[in-house]
């Protein structure tokens, strides 16, 4: 029975992939249009993706090259240096100011010099007013000193011939105020001085009719011409004196204290002098200043105080020199203080007012440092620089700190046994040839990198229709990246410099009839070949 026992197991005869495929179309038949179509579109994206990280090329890592800049150094070193602050002023006169009429009356005569610009000397008469008036007011005031005085002798003599009557009548007692008629011959004196009085004043008027100068100047603006009737006060001119100018030099707070002018008015204080330029046409012209005084208080809208300095010879007396004018602009130097044992360098190398560049050995260091004083032209460093320190004088980026650094001032092996690169040019010095490439890229990368080889390439003469090639010249090539360059690009693949093949002897003869007179021999092109 056993053989006649048949098991029913159905068997599915489809493929297995034949019944997936049935199956999922028959599941996909029951999802929307749309749907399917997104889900087609995330799958595709997601092979995509897939695939493009798998098969992505992954650019060749290089190691940034060493950067080296060429600069000019000085050296930092202690001494003197004063103190010079330069600004700027206005000529104005030292004595100036308005002449008016102390009398009524008609100009009547006016001095040739009494102009607009006119000169004078003092005690000259400028403007003469009529005198007739006050010479009758001084006639009368005579007749008047007369008369008190007339009558003051009379009194005096009243009184003394009551004092000796009254002895005659036997008083023997001091005589009564009344009886000596002292009353009266004290008004009468006050008549004789009243008098006197008056005609003083009548002569001064008369005598200020003749307007004269008080000083030795000139005038700036005329204000009364012939004929015209003044009163008391009118202002008839301004005028100036030209015994001395002065000009106002406004300076900082700062420059107040360096230039040591606290102790101005100290005896033990030294003289401060200025310098005062002016350009005349083309001609340059200076005056020399002593500073006098200064203002008692700071303006409150500059934030600045004036420095008056006196002019010496502003009218150049001395024939060296032309006269300023009033009113002129002029450019000062105040030679201050002198500033002991300090350290000095050129503004420059100054990098955002706070740091200098120095070269600790071959590395370029970035040295905060404290400024104490600074002009046009230098700055005193307080603190941050020591003696002997080597200050960076080249204009620089910030990003250069911790590059390699060569000095202009090195002799020529020096310079060749350090290649030197600025910016993104390839410098290739040798005391053969230099090759200079501006750029050095490939299909891979676009930055520029740094590749050393040593080429041993020199032909000699053909001799006897034999060629020797010696090989002794050594050729450095030295590239680097800009510092400034950003880190984040990729950088390109160096170049290999194709080693050079034997010469030939058309080839040597060739170069004999090309070969130029000097050693030297420069090649620029986009790939540093040979």
């Amino acid at each position: 029975m056993s053989d006649d026992l048949e098991l029913n197991i159905p068997y599915d005869e489809e493929p297995t992939k034949e019944k997936f495929s049935s199956r999922v179309g028959t599941l996909a038949g029951f999802l929307p249009r749309k749907l399917r179509i997104v889900i087609t579109i995330v799958l595709i994206t997601a092979a995509i993706i897939t695939l493009l990280n798998v098969f992505k090329p992954t650019a060749p890592k290089r190691p940034i090259p060493e950067t080296v800049v060429k600069v000019e150094v000085i050296e930092a070193s202690r001494g003197n240096y004063p103190v010079i602050v330069s600004t700027n002023g206005t000529i104005q006169a030292d004595t100036r100011g308005n002449m008016v009429s102390q009398i009524r009356g008609e100009i009547v005569n006016v001095s040739d010099n009494f102009k607009n610009g006119g000169s004078f000397k003092a005690g000259d008469v400028l403007i003469e007013v009529d005198r007739r008036d006050y010479q009758a007011e001084v006639s009368q005031a005579i007749s008047a000193v007369s008369q008190a005085q007339a009558n003051l002798e009379q009194e005096q003599a009243l009184a003394k011939q009551a004092e000796r009557d009254w002895k005659r009548l036997g008083k023997t007692g001091p005589t009564p105020i009344l009886v000596a008629r002292k009353p009266q011959m004290a008004a009468a004196k006050a008549q004789a001085e009243s008098a006197k009085a008056r005609y003083e004043t009548a002569q001064l008027n008369l005598d200020r009719t003749s307007i004269t100068a008080p000083y030795d100047g000139r005038v700036i603006q005329r204000n009364a011409v012939l004929g015209q009737y003044v009163s008391i006060g009118t202002n008839l001119a301004e005028i100036f004196s030209t015994d001395g100018v002065e000009v106002r030099l406004p300076v900082s707070q700062d420059e107040y204290t360096q230039l040591g002018l606290d102790q101005l008015y100290s005896d033990t204080a030294a003289p401060i002098t200025v310098v005062i330029n002016s350009q005349l046409g083309s001609q340059q012209y200076q005056w020399n200043a002593v500073v006098t005084r200064t203002d008692s208080t700071f303006d409150l809208t500059t934030r600045q105080i004036d420095v008056i300095a006196e002019v010496i010879d502003p009218f150049g007396k001395s024939g060296n020199t032309p006269p300023l004018k009033i009113g002129q602009f002029v450019n000062a130097d105040i030679q201050g203080r002198v500033m002991e044992n300090v350290i000095t360098v050129p503004n420059k190398s100054l990098r955002e007012g706070s740091y200098v560049f120095t070269a600790q050995g071959s590395t370029l260091t970035r040295t905060p440092i404290t400024i104490a004083w600074q002009d046009d032209k230098n700055a005193v460093i307080s603190a941050g620089l020591n003696e002997g320190d080597i200050v960076v004088t080249t204009s620089l980026n910030s990003t250069l700190a911790g590059a390699k650094v060569k000095f202009d001032d090195y002799s020529a092996n020096s310079a060749a046994d350090t290649p030197v690169v600025e910016d993104s040019d390839v410098i290739v010095e040798d005391s053969d040839f230099t090759v200079e490439d501006s750029t050095v890229s490939d299909d891979a990368s676009s930055d520029a990198t740094s590749t050393e080889q040593i080429i041993e390439d020199t032909i000699t003469t053909e001799s006897d229709g034999e060629t020797t090639v010696e090989s002794d010249a050594d050729i450095s090539i030295d590239s680097s990246l800009n510092a400034t360059e950003s880190a984040s690009e990729p950088v390109a693949p160096t170049q290999e410099l194709p080693q050079p093949e034997s010469p030939t002897n058309e080839a040597l003869d060739s170069a004999e009839q090309n070969a130029a007179p000097s050693p030297n021999v420069t090649s620029t092109s986009s790939a540093a070949t040979h």
